[in-house]
Formats: C-alpha cells, sequence, structure tokens
C-alpha cells in the first residue's frame, strides 16, 4: 500500500473514510499505521547499540526520539470517519482503559500466586516506568489520569460484588459518601485550569511540562496531567486525603471478605495450594494505591509546612 500526496489528492476529489492528511502533505491510510517508523527504528537502533556495542546513548537526543515516538503514535491513531479519518480523541485514557481491563483479564485466568504476584508487580512498575517517562520528557498525557479514574471503578466493582451483599447499611452509605468526596476532587483537580491573567502575576513560575507560567505552582503531577497550583491546591489535598481513606478502607473490606474465606476453606490450604482469592488481589492493588497517596499526601503537608514557615520567616 503506497501512501500519496496532497496534489494527488485534488485529482481523487477527497480522501476515502480511512485516509487523513500528514503536516508534511502526505496522505496516508490508517493501516499504514506500522509503516514508516522512522524514529521507533532508530531509537531500537540506538538500544541496541547500549546494549551489544556498549556505546552510550545521549540524554537530550534520547529524550527528543522518545517524545517523537510517542507524538508519531498518538498521531498515527486514528478512526474512519466520512471525508477522512480522524484523530481519536484522548488516546492516552484509550491506552489506559486497554491496559488496565487486560491486566484484569490476565489475573482472572490463574489464581496461582506466582502469576497474580508476577502481573501486579508488572502493572506497577509500568506505571512508575510512564510517571518518569512524561517527567523526564517532558510530556503530558491522559493515560495516568485514566488509569485513576478506570481503577476506582474497577475496586468499586469488586467492592460491589465481594463486600455490599454482606454489608450494614451505615458502612454502605459512609462509603458511597466517600466514594462521591474522591470523584469529586479528581474531577475538580484535573477539570479547573489556571487563569491567564495570573501567567505574568507576581508569585507565578514557568512549566516546561505545562509550557506555560502557573500562579502558586507547587509542582506538575502527571496523575492529573496539569501543574498543582492556587487553582486546585485545595481540591488536590482533598483528593488525596479521600482517596488514601478510600483505598485503605477499601483494601480493609476485601480483606475481611478474604478472612472470611480463609477460615471457611483452611487459610492453611490456601498457603499450601498456593492460590490467591479474588478478594485478596484487589485489597493488595487498593492497599499498594493507599501507599503511594499516603506519601504524596505527606509530601504536600511538609511542603506547605515549610512554606508558611519561610512566609513567617520573610516577614519577621
Amino acid at each position: 500500500m503506497c501512501s500519496k500526496s496532497a496534489m494527488d489528492l485534488e485529482e481523487d476529489e477527497e480522501m476515502n473514510c480511512c485516509e487523513y492528511l500528514r503536516e508534511d502533505g502526505e496522505v496516508r491510510h490508517v493501516l499504514q499505521c506500522f509503516c514508516e517508523c522512522n524514529d521507533l527504528d532508530s531509537l531500537a537502533d540506538d538500544c541496541i547499540k547500549c546494549c551489544c556495542e556498549g556505546q552510550r546513548l545521549q540524554g537530550p537526543a534520547l529524550r527528543e526520539k522518545l517524545r517523537r515516538v510517542c507524538w508519531s503514535c498518538a498521531e498515527r491513531f486514528r478512526m474512519p470517519w466520512p471525508g477522512g479519518a480522524v484523530e481519536v480523541p484522548w488516546p492516552g485514557a484509550w491506552a489506559a482503559l486497554l491496559v488496565l481491563w487486560a491486566l484484569r483479564r490476565l489475573l482472572e485466568l490463574s489464581t496461582w500466586l506466582p502469576w497474580v504476584a508476577g502481573w501486579l508487580l508488572l502493572g506497577f512498575g509500568h506505571l512508575l516506568l510512564i510517571h518518569l517517562m512524561c517527567l523526564a520528557l517532558p510530556m503530558r498525557s491522559e493515560y495516568l489520569v485514566a488509569w485513576v479514574f478506570f481503577s476506582i471503578m474497577g475496586l468499586y466493582g469488586d467492592y460491589s460484588r465481594e463486600v455490599w451483599p454482606n454489608q450494614a447499611l451505615g458502612p454502605r452509605v459512609a462509603s458511597h459518601l466517600l466514594l462521591l468526596e474522591v470523584v469529586v476532587t479528581f474531577g475538580a483537580s484535573v477539570a479547573l485550569k489556571p487563569k491567564k491573567d495570573e501567567e505574568l502575576s507576581a508569585g507565578s513560575f514557568p512549566c516546561r511540562i505545562c509550557g506555560r507560567s502557573i500562579h502558586g505552582r507547587d509542582h506538575h503531577c502527571v496523575w492529573i496531567n496539569q501543574c498543582v497550583g492556587t487553582h486546585n491546591h485545595r481540591s488536590f489535598l482533598l483528593f488525596l486525603l479521600g482517596l488514601t481513606l478510600l483505598s485503605w478502607s477499601y483494601a480493609r473490606m476485601l480483606l475481611m471478605e478474604f478472612a472470611r474465606r480463609a477460615r471457611l476453606e483452611g487459610l492453611g490450604t490456601i498457603w499450601q495450594k498456593q492460590r490467591v482469592p479474588p478478594p485478596l488481589e484487589g485489597a493488595v492493588y487498593a492497599a499498594a494505591g493507599g501507599i503511594f497517596t499516603m506519601v504524596l499526601l505527606l509530601a504536600q503537608v511538609v511542603s506547605i509546612s515549610n512554606l508558611k514557615a519561610f512566609n513567617r520567616f520573610n516577614r519577621s
């Protein structure tokens, strides 16, 4: 399948539903998404030379190639549409949904302890890699934002299946109120944007990832895909607090359900068979998320305390 130029496009009148026009003026087909991957080929060559020949990779050049590969993947991720293929909105969010769905399906294939532990570690490891990559390139992506949202929905599914039938009314209402607080504050942290008239005001600091100045900037958080500043700092803190409590409460409820089943089956039998019941998988995942958000929350508290102490010192 060969590509054609914009001049050929004028002769053909218009593109079909599977074609699109690239920035270089070439008309491509959606089935050519794996063709002419020059940036990926160059990156692979550099990695092979580094591993086999001992050549050191140059940091800036490596980051630029990684950035171009990510941009090329997002640009080629299109769906057929009348008049020409269009870019799929929020490609990172769709990728997160696909990976999380695949991870859950893989965990459902077997309850063997090494299988479950291996895939959970792989899931946590790839999140850490994407976290570091977004900060190092630098690059904005909806992947981690969507991962947080779909993880909360997935854990709620586990809760509704495993815990809800045996839960009393009071704890059930409290769990849903806490879930509502997390969803609202998370949405506010992501949706609230800094005002343009504050970019040049005192107290604004530039962000190389956002490409603009943020008033009262604390840091750039890849988990909400924007900076934490005066526009969303309060909602971000409430989100971290709520998600920490929600994660630990979900983990506790799922562990209690696991303990109930262990008493019925015998804990020694479960250990001897090296099998992990489904509630325990969700409990480990929720507990790990709670530890991570707790660390972020403590870091924010320390940062705020240091800032207040610094301001008091300046006033004195």
